[in-house]
């Protein structure tokens, strides 16, 4: 906007109280005039009448109208006498006045005495005055005089004022405002010291705008190494997040993906995938198989505020399975909004790795069946959520020691095989098939039913097994099976009360001659059929 000129502000301001001092001296000086104007008027007047005064004492007492209108004739030639009248006993002698029309003029009434006997009231010599007349004589005069005082007055005063002001206030305080106006930020300019202003109001507010500028300069300089310096950090920080080997990203406090780097993409095996894509989204959701053991780890960032970590498998469709490594933790970012930290590696050859060595831990090498350790601890994880309806098998091959020795320990590894497919075919996916060592095998079914489903599993697998094994093209072998069958609840509730009550069923049947199953009954006597 344009600025208002502080100088032209003072000269208007300046004059206008000139003008109103010069018109309230005027009139002040036309009042004490017209008083004055007044005063002179009567003394004169008194004057005038004093000397006319016996003569018209002298018209009124012989009432001579000819000596009356020489003294009213005479008094007349005055401008500010208006009308006179000379009256004689109540009886006008003379009266004369001016053509023009006053109205309300002011009366003087001088009593006349008789020239001859003094103290003889015989008459009155009454003037009318012209008011205006007077008035005008007075303003003439007072504006005269007063306004060209006051005139003369006013534009000395005026004159000097401006001067003072303009060469001690105005001057410098524009050279200030062009000063200040032209420095811009980063240029290290100050205002110059003005030598007249050194000392007073004017050099002081100077003194401190230079001081504030230099202070606005040291910060505007810091701001700026600041600022570079930051730049600087962002860009190694950058660097490192895109270059990084892990996959990093953020989340809010609903698992929603806020930002990540390009690595996240590799690990996720996603970079052919648009990167909109994943914006506010659901991470596990899109990634993770395991969601609810994600969410739940999530959950315990946040509560706990301590680093969470777990491996998950991703959403693929290729196989093997892609396994990554994920930490989490909770941080607060710049708003102060609470958010999760992520960091993912690919662990898919360490977990591979490991699920190999525990697969070995866990399973036969001859025949890929359970061993009885880890058979213990699925069962027993299976009884840990849900008591199971479980049926125990014990199982010890019947003539695998004559077929072994007779033709050998391949032939024997061949019929061990062949006896864990046609277990293994018996039963469903989720039953357990182990293998306890030499020709001993455990069956756990999970769930059953009712005790006759145990009893048709072992009648199956018994007529499974004792069916001829082909070795090669001369070669079949035969075997049979003796298995001993406990129940839950009413042969125990434990792996090893359950194994213990099947080994002694089983060890009856081969009692009694082999290739059968045995079941303890209520009676506590073992119940043994063969076949």
């Amino acid at each position: 906007m344009p600025l208002k000129n502080l100088y032209r502000k003072l000269v208007l301001y300046t004059l206008s109280c000139a003008v109103f001092l010069a018109i309230t001296v005027a009139i002040l000086s036309f009042i004490v005039e017209l008083d004055h104007s007044k005063e002179q008027s009567e003394v004169i007047l008194s004057q005038i009448l004093d000397a006319v005064e016996n003569t018209a004492a002298t018209a009124a007492y012989t009432h001579d109208t000819s000596i009356a209108n020489d003294v009213i004739d005479g008094l007349l030639s005055n401008d500010i006498i208006y009308k006179v009248s000379i009256k004689s006993d109540k009886v006008l002698v003379a009266e004369k006045e001016k053509t023009v029309q006053l109205n309300n003029p002011q009366q003087f009434i001088r009593p006349l005495y008789s020239p001859f006997i003094k103290q003889q009231l015989i008459g009155q010599l009454i003037i009318s005055l012209d008011r205006q007349a007077s008035a005008i004589n007075a303003q003439e005069y007072a504006a005269y005089s007063s306004a060209l005082t006051s005139l003369l007055l006013t534009i000395a005063t005026t004159l000097i004022l401006l001067f003072l002001v303009r060469f001690n206030i105005s001057q410098p305080l524009l050279k200030v405002s062009n000063t200040v106006h032209a420095i811009k930020a980063g240029d290290n300019s100050f205002i110059p010291i003005l030598e007249n202003h050194k000392d007073n109001e004017l050099g002081r507010l100077i003194n401190d705008i230079n001081n504030l500028l230099h202070n606005q300069e040291q910060k505007f300089t810091q701001e700026q190494r600041l600022r570079k310096s930051i730049q600087h950090m962002e860009q190694q920080l950058r660097h490192i997040f895109d270059s990084s080997s892990a996959g990093l990203f953020l989340l809010d406090i609903n698992g929603q993906l806020i930002s990540y780097n390009q690595t996240l993409l590799k690990v996720l095996h996603c970079e052919d995938k648009p990167a909109l894509t994943f914006s506010e989204e659901d991470f596990a959701s899109l990634f993770i198989n395991e969601v609810t053991e994600f969410q739940l780890m999530l959950s315990n960032a946040f509560q706990s505020e301590q680093l969470q970590s777990q491996d998950f498998s991703l959403r693929q469709e290729q196989q093997p399975a892609i396994w990554i490594h994920c930490l989490l933790s909770k941080v607060v970012d710049s708003s102060g909004e609470d958010r999760i930290e992520g960091v993912v590696f690919d662990v898919s050859r360490r977990v591979i790795n490991e699920q190999a060595i525990k697969h070995k831990a866990d399973h036969d090498s001859l025949t890929g069946l359970l061993l009885r350790q880890a058979t213990r601890d699925r069962f027993d994880s299976c009884a840990l959520d849900t008591p199971p309806k479980a049926s125990i098998f014990l199982l010890d091959l019947d003539g695998f020691k004559q077929a072994n020795d007779t033709y050998g320990h391949d032939v024997g590894d061949k019929v061990l095989i062949k006896t864990a497919n046609r277990l293994s075919t018996c039963v469903r996916s989720d039953d357990l098939v182990c293998r306890l060592g030499g020709d001993e095998f455990l069956v756990i079914l999970l769930n059953t039913d009712s005790d006759d489903i145990a009893l048709s599993i072992a009648e199956k697998m018994i007529n499974n097994i004792q069916f001829p094994m082909p070795i090669n093209k001369e070669l079949s072998v035969y075997v049979g099976v003796s298995i001993g069958i406990a129940l839950t609840p009413q042969h125990g509730q434990t792996f090893d009360e359950l194994v213990k009550s099947a080994d002694e069923a089983m060890y009856e049947v081969k009692r009694q001659g082999k290739n059968g199953y045995g079941i303890r009954l209520d009676t506590n006597q073992i119940n043994v059929k063969l076949y």
